[in-house]
């Protein structure tokens, strides 16, 4: 008897699951565009903060150069609008300094993205 209630519990679900109406979502998903021999590929612009607070950027030759914050909002300026800012930072680097350079990144017009290092 168990058994058979099961089978008619099992076709009733079935066939609720079968006539249920699932709610359909306007989603217009990203369409990608090959870049053409003209087009510009930007590299992102590459901030790193080691663990004493101090930092660092990437310039043209790949060479890290020292960066004093005050010259921060004017290096974010000098990139594209659609440029990314990376920024590498060391765990033990102040959180503080982190948000701060976030906040000015964000002032200048910028997308940033995090990256924290644990050693």
């Amino acid at each position: 008897m168990d058994e058979s209630m099961v089978d008619i519990v099992l076709i009733i679900l079935a066939s609720l699951v079968a006539v249920a109406v699932v709610p359909e979502f306007d989603i217009d998903l990203p369409v990608s565009q090959e870049i053409s021999e003209s087009g510009l590929i930007l590299r992102p612009l590459q901030i790193s903060i080691d663990e004493n607070g101090e930092i660092y950027y990437l310039d043209s030759s790949n060479e890290q150069q020292l960066l004093p914050p005050d010259r921060l909002f004017g290096l974010a300026q000098t990139i594209q609008p659609n440029q990314i800012v990376e920024i590498h930072a060391d765990e033990s680097a102040p959180a503080f300094l982190l948000l701060s350079v976030n906040r000015v990144i964000q002032n200048a017009g910028r997308n940033a993205t995090f990256l924290v290092n644990s050693n």
